[in-house]
């Protein structure tokens, strides 16, 4: 039997947390929006008779949209005559049963108003989990579309599986029990199972739109990605970013492909959930929002144009007034306001393949981040955890045992972790003291808050030009070569990813800081191994510029990961994280190039969590086509968001698609998925499994419970991040998992 806080979530999940939070854009007084009304004595009606009791019985919507109010409803079905109950969120009298809230839970207003023997598991199995229902429970949620006016939509729990006649059943019934004057019925679906196409006509006869998540969201203006308050200076699609500061509250038409630290960020266009960007603001607490008559003739933001203000920004709305300068430095101070933080770490000059990190102990691979970075211990962790080739893809069929799957491949590329003591080996090289003096001379100025923006750019931009023509010890050198003959003897071309032991830490993921490269094994050295960086001839119109490394060496390669280490985005990360400058270390996570054995048909992001839910239990997926990027998207695209939700090991996944993507700037948006169900199931199983793993490899990750929860726990302190590549021939690899303590 399914515990309490299972079964009761079951009851809650697609009602009390919102996936994204829209409403209109609407600063200053936020009076009109009170989540309270006065208080009623009756549990509920059998109809809506007007727009007044609508409000009284009705609370803030959040659902997978909250830019309205709800009120609950329930359908008994047990009789040939079914009867509707719309629930008085806000009754004021007591319940028969002491400590159940009667009016909050369907569950408990059916235990209340119609004296159920039965238990939770018993009541959401008949409830939600069948075509054949004793019960219906759903929301009636109103949205104010702007231009397009107010919508009452009918909404189900997102893994609810009714159909077409069910749908049409329930929508007979609201029709009803709706007096409402002139009001606008559509049925809102809430997962992607929720078909209608076999009952349009019959909606359409009732004056019943149907609607997805997609199309109320892209009606919303407003939509905060992640809440909060900041001082600053407001900049208004500014030309040049290098000049930004993290005092400045910048408005963007489009999400930019790179962007270092800065005190707040709105957008005009939409944003993926998953972007480095988004996750970053959360991991930093830093204010987020889509606005989409965000710009210079915006009359609110218009009037503060570079001046100080004070931004606030809150799941129902936001405000912009004005601040002084003596205020903002101020509260920048306070922000940086604390000691430096120097990260220990430990030496060795092994090279290890990911496969001999840790025979036999996948925690063993964790503890090794200190000597490898956690890129490249991650990896070691993720071949160990796979050599089973075994995927639990739970239960696909009610009613059927759990399916495991064995794989016919490992989805951990092969590859090699080089050592953070091999950065130290450089920069410590007497040949190459100009380059330590440089890296000592900065570190003080910038750890001493000399710096400008633009001077911390020209004195970064000296370090990796100058590490791009330092010395690699030969005998480094040889060793990393060596590993990779023994590996992967016949691999033409390796990539050289980064593996600082400041990224993919504790709450300090370092996300899209570094810089990765290609190496050609038929590439040579020229004879005073220098190496430069040049425009790749990848790079496409509107992408963030790919550079390469030349000559395409080994050693050019990994100097160019190193230097990377000093690239601007991550100085000024590190710095406002407060992390000592004076003991970050590059290690090396060497993979083969990702599309040597198939063409990639998909790229994804996965986090192990539902972003911008308290309640919602499962995992959210940036999928986007082929191999253009989640993580810094270019202008004009989105990938697409699905939300893949269960409450228990018991339960099959729905997949609940928010937005689907749009490849590219130049074609419309997709109307259908990006991956087949049946290999997005499998990448959320395939995350599960590494989910429970690392839990358990790792004593500090959950500290909720049982490691057998933590997939379902809504409310653990963190969750994983991954990056996944899809190929054609429906293998999946895993590029990288971090810890995301965001929310």
């Amino acid at each position: 039997m399914l515990s309490k806080k299972l079964w009761l979530a079951l009851t809650l999940v697609a009602f009390t947390s919102p996936l994204v939070n829209s409403c209109k854009s609407v600063s200053g007084d936020r009076s009109n929006l009170a989540s309270e009304v006065s208080p009623r004595t009756e549990l509920f009606s059998r109809t809506l008779e007007n727009e007044g009791t609508y409000q009284a019985y009705s609370q803030l919507s959040n659902g997978l949209i909250s830019n309205g109010r709800s009120v609950k409803f329930l359908i008994d079905k047990r009789s040939a005559k079914p009867s509707l109950y719309f629930i008085n969120s806000n009754y004021a009298g007591k319940c028969k049963h002491r400590d159940e809230q009667c009016s909050k839970y369907h569950y408990y207003f059916a235990r209340e108003q119609l004296g159920i023997t039965m238990d939770g598991e018993e009541f959401n199995n008949s409830t939600y989990f069948t075509q054949d229902k004793a019960f219906v429970a759903g929301t009636l949620s109103s949205y104010d579309l702007g231009d397009k006016g107010k919508i009452y939509a009918i909404q189900l729990f997102p893994q609810d599986v009714a159909k077409d006649s069910i749908i049409l059943e329930i929508a007979q019934m609201m029709r009803a029990s709706m007096k409402i004057p002139g009001v606008k019925l559509v049925f809102l679906a809430t997962g992607n199972q929720q078909s209608t196409g076999n009952i349009l006509g019959e909606l359409n006869k009732l004056d019943i739109s149907v609607m997805s998540v997609d199309q109320v969201l892209g009606s919303s203006p407003f939509i905060p990605m992640h809440p909060g308050e900041a001082w600053g200076y407001l900049r208004i699609f500014p030309k040049d970013q290098d000049n930004l500061a993290p005092t400045d509250i910048v408005v963007f038409d489009e999400l930019p492909l790179d962007l270092s630290v800065v005190a707040a960020v709105m957008t005009k266009s939409f944003q993926d959930t998953n972007s480095h960007i988004n996750l970053k603001s959360k991991e930093r607490n830093t204010p987020n929002m889509i606005l989409r008559d965000a710009g210079p003739t915006n009359p609110t933001l218009a009037p503060f144009l570079d001046k100080p203000v004070h931004l606030v920004v809150s799941k129902m709305g936001w405000k912009i007034e004005a601040s002084t300068p003596e205020i903002v430095q101020a509260k920048a101070a306070e922000r940086y306001n604390r000691a430096w933080q120097k990260i220990l770490w430990t030496s060795t000059r092994t090279v290890l393949s990911y496969d001999s990190m840790c025979v036999g102990k996948t925690s063993a691979c964790l503890s090794l981040s200190k000597m490898y970075g956690s890129k490249a211990s991650n990896l070691g962790f993720l071949k160990e955890l796979f050599k089973d080739r075994k995927v639990d893809m739970g239960i696909i069929e009610k009613g059927q045992p759990r399916v495991t799957k064995t794989l016919a491949y490992d989805p951990t590329p092969i590859g090699l972790g080089v050592p953070l003591q091999f950065y130290s080996d450089i920069v410590e090289l007497p040949s190459n003291a100009t380059l330590k003096q440089k890296i000592n001379n900065f570190v003080e100025k910038e750890m001493s808050g000399q710096l400008s923006s633009a001077d911390r750019s020209t004195l970064a931009l000296d370090i990796r030009e100058t590490f791009m023509n330092a010395e690699i010890p030969a005998a480094n050198l040889a060793a990393v070569q060596d590993v990779i003959t023994k590996i992967g003897p016949t691999i033409p071309e390796w990539k050289v990813r980064s593996s600082a032991n400041a990224e993919d830490i504790e709450n300090f993921d370092g996300a899209g800081l570094h810089d990765s490269y290609s190496s050609k094994q038929s590439s040579k050295d020229n004879p005073e191994h220098s190496c430069k960086l040049v425009v790749s001839n990848a790079s496409e119109p509107g992408e963030l510029t790919k550079m390469k490394v030349s000559p395409k060496t080994l050693s050019c390669a990994m100097k160019g990961v190193y230097a990377s280490l000093w690239n601007k985005r991550a100085i000024e990360e590190r710095s406002f994280a407060h992390i000592d400058h004076s003991s970050v270390a590059m290690g090396l996570a060497l993979v083969p190039n990702y599309d040597t054995e198939s063409p990639i048909i998909g790229n994804s992001v996965v986090v192990t969590r539902v972003i911008n839910s308290e309640d919602v239990m499962g995992q959210t997926l940036s999928i986007q086509k082929d191999n253009n990027t989640v993580t810094n998207p270019t202008p004009g695209t989105w990938s697409e968001t699905t939300i893949a939700a269960s409450a228990s090991p018991d339960e099959i996944y729905s997949l609940s698609t928010v937005r689907y993507a749009k490849p590219t700037a130049t074609t419309p948006v997709l109307t259908g998925n990006v991956l087949s169900k049946e290999l997005t199931l499998e990448m959320v199983a395939l995350s599960r499994k590494i989910e429970l793993a690392y839990c358990r490899a790792n004593g500090n990750y959950y500290k909720n419970g049982s490691c057998n929860d933590v997939p379902y726990d809504s409310e653990k302190g963190k969750a994983l991040d991954m990056e996944m590549k899809v190929l054609q021939n429906g293998e999946f690899i895993i590029k990288q998992v971090r810890e995301f303590s965001g929310k």
